[in-house]
């Protein structure tokens, strides 16, 4: 039984050291580009950091083969009462689905109203709350499960309002 412990001992030792290597490697490379990051952002002048945003393109890029992000926080259309058997709330002033998988809404709500009809809704209809973050009064993602599908929904302030994003997977 002795002679195991040997050969276990210095196996876990070693691991362990990998594993710590694994585990703090990645960090310090992320502290280096932080402060090349800031030593880059410092040394340039006032002037330049100003002008950044206007130099930067406005909108978001319509890349062939990727989601049109931007419609998805301006939907148009009138919205609908239930979307693959998932409930829109009542007071929605518009709404539109973009594929089988997404739909999105406008509001004139709280945040925590939106987040309290979802969560009291679809428990009901047998969803299980897998993860609720709210962004600072800003917005919002609630995620829900249900025989093996998922239920993200994405809550963000738009034109006063807010706009609910609904993605099944």
């Amino acid at each position: 039984m002795s002679h195991i412990y040997r050969f276990i001992l210095p196996f876990v030792l070693v691991t362990a050291t990998l594993a710590c290597g694994l585990i703090t490697k990645p960090i310090s490379e992320a502290k280096g580009f932080a402060s090349t990051a800031q030593a880059v952002a410092s040394s340039m002048p006032l002037e330049t950091l100003q002008a950044l945003p206007s130099a930067m393109p406005s909108g978001v890029p319509n890349i062939p083969g990727m989601p049109n992000v931007e419609g998805y926080l301006n939907p148009t259309g009138k919205p609908v009462s239930d979307w693959n058997s998932i409930p829109i709330m009542p007071a929605a002033s518009a709404g539109q689905e973009f594929n089988k998988n997404t739909y999105s809404f406008k509001i004139s709500d709280t945040l925590e109203n939106v987040q309290t009809f979802y969560t009291d809704k679809l428990k009901t209809l047998g969803w299980s709350s897998s993860f609720g973050a709210q962004g600072g009064g800003q917005g919002g993602i609630l995620l829900f499960t249900k025989s093996g599908s998922v239920l993200t929904i994405t809550i963000t302030q738009a034109d006063g309002g807010l706009v609910v994003l609904l993605i099944q997977q």
